[in-house]
């Protein structure tokens, strides 16, 4: 009956986060980061954040070298392409 249990961790479900999406609010909100895997889905968020107007700041960087590729302040936006 023993040949069922494992004592190997099991692997994560989930992909390892790629990008971080952080954004800077208004008091009382403050700042906030986020993490995504897919490109799209970062995109999309800061993009949402930048056209609802509630953010004062907002960056998705690459965590894997720290590449920022969307930031409202600067004037970047990387196209999705090259994510």
């Amino acid at each position: 009956m023993s040949g069922w249990q494992h004592f190997a961790p099991l692997p994560p479900i989930w992909p390892p986060d790629r990008f971080e999406v952080r954004s800077a609010r208004p008091i009382p909100d403050g700042g906030a980061a986020d993490r995504y895997h897919f490109s799209r889905t970062a995109h999309e968020a800061a993009a949402r954040l930048r056209d609802v107007g509630l953010a004062t700041q907002v960056q998705v960087v690459r965590i894997e070298d720290g590449t920022a590729l969307f930031d409202l302040v600067a004037g970047v936006e990387v196209p999705l392409e090259h994510w």
